[in-house]
């Protein structure tokens, strides 16, 4: 079942977003409380007619087929301008010689002070970070590892797939080499083969990605970095990824 909430942004966002909540087979009919998984990227998640590239994730078929206990709260991103790539990245960039603000840390601040108190007085949910989760692809894994090592408090279990650490290599590892124990976080990351091959990052970021996961499990966390033969930088792809993040993280 999927449910639907409009939110009205405030500065420094703007516009309206959608949020696609989906609640398990048996919510309705029992009292026990779920795990949430926030998702960046919502509108890509469930229905292909959402979707911006008009292929979905096909997550809800997964989680109603394999009765996956988890709540999934998928918050649709900005599509004015640059504004998807501002607020999903917690650094300035300069991007195809245009500066890009870096909202990142402000949007995880309304994501973990706005919108996770209100899912959590709305539904039946497991409100600690044990069972607090986060999720997406492209920037969206780029910001899901970002929680991951900022809000290491708050999410416990990350899913970074095809995750846009080339926009700023340097200035994530130097966060991730100061941030204090990872202690009980577990990472999922993934890249597909033919992105690499596509953009001639194989060496640089598979190197990159191996040497993140081991400064993170030297903190305490436990890494799961993963090259998918075949692998494109799309949804059709990343769907199929759905069944080895939610084993290992579950």
């Amino acid at each position: 079942m999927i449910e639907k909430k409009y939110i009205e942004m405030k500065e420094p966002f703007s516009g309206n977003r959608v949020i696609n909540i989906y609640l398990p087979n048996d919510y309705n009919e029992r009292r026990k409380k779920y795990p949430v998984l926030y998702m960046f990227d919502g509108h890509n998640l469930f229905f292909d007619e959402e979707a911006a590239f008009g292929k979905s994730w096909g997550m809800k078929e997964y989680l109603e087929d394999n009765d996956t206990q988890l709540i999934v709260v998928g918050i649709q991103c900005s599509f004015e301008g640059n504004e998807r790539m501002s607020e999903y990245s917690p650094y300035d960039l300069n991007y195809d010689g245009e500066f890009i603000e870096g909202k990142g840390d402000k949007y995880l601040d309304w994501m973990i002070n706005v919108i996770k108190p209100m899912i959590d007085s709305e539904y039946r949910t497991k409100t600690d970070k044990k069972n607090t989760l986060i999720g997406g692809s492209s920037m969206g894994g780029l910001m899901a590892a970002y929680a991951g090592i900022k809000y290491s408090d708050v999410f416990s279990k990350c899913i970074c797939v095809s995750p846009s650490f080339e926009l700023c290599y340097d200035k994530f590892m130097n966060d991730a080499i100061a941030s204090q124990s990872q202690k009980g976080t577990k990472f999922f990351m993934s890249i597909g083969s033919i992105e690499l091959e596509l953009n001639n990052t194989a060496v640089e970021f598979t190197s990159y990605m191996l040497e993140l996961c081991h400064i993170l499990q030297s903190k305490g966390a436990n890494c799961y970095p993963r090259v998918v033969i075949g692998g494109e930088h799309n949804e059709a792809s990343w769907e199929k990824q759905i069944p080895a993040f939610m084993e290992y993280l579950l």
